[in-house]
């Protein structure tokens, strides 16, 4: 599947207000990094989305197009690690999910997932089913919807008006609970696992945090998400989605 057209300058605005600044020098270089995307010149265009991300802005849109530019490359390391934090940002997003897929298959290794309790299931659902940008402005629109109301409620206490702005004043509250505590999670990784994209080629696995030769029981390639499960200096201990555990060096893979 190849991946889709990017967005023109009006997704530059929509990601200005996730970002509350964004220069017009940063929507140049993302209108320059599209066109150039669209002529072909797949280098020049991942150019100017890594200049947009040296300046500090971060978005799901950015980090698609990234992803889609390594694909063109032929870089199915990076290409899979930007589509993952792609999907952090705008995880119901159906062309990054079908790229994200076809990066995945054609890596080297064949990996079957174990299945996941059907309550974390339900919660992994739960937290991503809304676009953080989507998150945020809900959020704010449900407490800002919820103080309106208290103050109307209390300026007009003795009329009927107070009624419903009660009513609306404990609908907004509640949606700004909910959902603030499904934008707490996400925001502060609660109870999600630091996960990570492999970058070489092909790495040796081992048993132990060692270089020894005697201790490699199986390698992983390019693209193979692991996460991670703890840490020793230049070492990481990884698990694979199939349950396989063992430790790679640092600076073999990337975390998402």
């Amino acid at each position: 599947m190849t991946p889709r057209p990017f967005v023109t300058l009006t997704m530059i605005v929509w990601i200005g207000v996730l970002t509350a600044s964004v220069s017009a020098g940063q929507g140049a270089f993302f209108d320059e990094g599209n066109q150039r995307y669209q002529d072909g010149d797949f280098d020049g265009a991942l150019e100017r989305y890594v200049q947009i991300l040296d300046e500090g802005l971060e978005s799901g849109e950015l980090y698609y197009n990234i992803g889609n530019t390594y694909f063109k490359l032929g870089e199915l390391g990076p290409a899979i690690l930007y589509y993952e934090r792609a999907r952090r940002l705008m995880p119901g997003d159906d062309d990054l999910l079908a790229n994200l897929e076809l990066a995945r298959s054609l890596t080297a290794d064949e990996i079957t997932p174990l299945p996941r309790f059907w309550v974390l299931r339900t919660v992994g659902w739960w937290v991503g089913l809304l676009p953080l940008a989507a998150l945020v402005w809900l959020v704010a629109l449900a407490y800002l919807t919820a103080m309106a109301a208290v103050i109307l409620a209390i300026l007009r206490p003795a009329t009927p008006l107070a009624t419903w702005a009660r009513r609306v004043a404990i609908a907004g509250a509640t949606v700004s609970l909910v959902l603030g505590i499904n934008l707490a999670i996400r925001e502060m990784g609660i109870g999600s696992a630091e996960e990570a994209v492999i970058m070489a080629e092909e790495v040796e696995v081992q048993s132990a945090p060692s270089d020894d030769s005697t201790l490699q029981i199986f390698a992983v390639h390019e693209g193979t998400k692991v996460q991670i499960d703890r840490r020793s200096e230049a070492w990481v201990e990884v698990v694979l989605e199939d349950g396989k555990v063992g430790w790679v060096r640092t600076d073999q893979l990337e975390p998402i």
